[in-house]
């Protein structure tokens, strides 16, 4: 996980925040994809890209400059 988190700034914009370590599960995946369904939890996803241009992704995540989540869109 990168970097520590800033509670301070979070509550500077009204939000909170918090970090969410799982093992990969069906249902614990199913459950957060609920709540991101219904807003209730919102992801930063700094950008999306094909999965074409997955060494792209690599090298973004790479430079360490990255202030969300990498997605690759298969499809």
């Amino acid at each position: 996980m990168g970097g520590e988190g800033r509670p301070e700034k979070a509550a500077a914009y009204g939000a909170r925040q918090a970090f969410v370590l799982i093992q990969p599960d069906a249902a614990v995946l199913a459950e957060l994809a609920k709540l991101v369904d219904t807003g209730k939890l919102r992801p930063c996803v700094e950008t999306v890209l094909p999965l074409a241009e997955a060494r792209r992704a690599l090298e973004l995540s790479q430079r360490g400059h990255v202030r969300g989540k990498i997605v690759l869109k298969a499809g």
